[in-house]
């Protein structure tokens, strides 16, 4: 069985270690998709799978320190 995928949607802010916060340009519908990303006036292509796995994490624990 293949795991349940969440659609994420345009405009979703992410944080990244070394970039800062940023925030999806595009939508993700699939874990092997190629994303494009926007961080300080520039967008980065980057895979959804790190999307998924570590900047959106990153952007959740950053806000969630209550």
């Amino acid at each position: 069985m293949s795991e349940e995928f969440k659609v994420i949607q345009p405009t979703t802010k992410v944080f990244c270690p070394e970039k800062g916060e940023g925030w999806t340009l595009t939508g993700i519908t699939g874990i092997d998709e190629q994303t494009s990303v926007m961080f300080n006036g520039v967008r980065y292509t980057i895979t959804a799978k790190k999307i998924i796995e570590e900047l959106l994490p990153n952007y959740l624990k950053m806000n969630n320190k209550d």
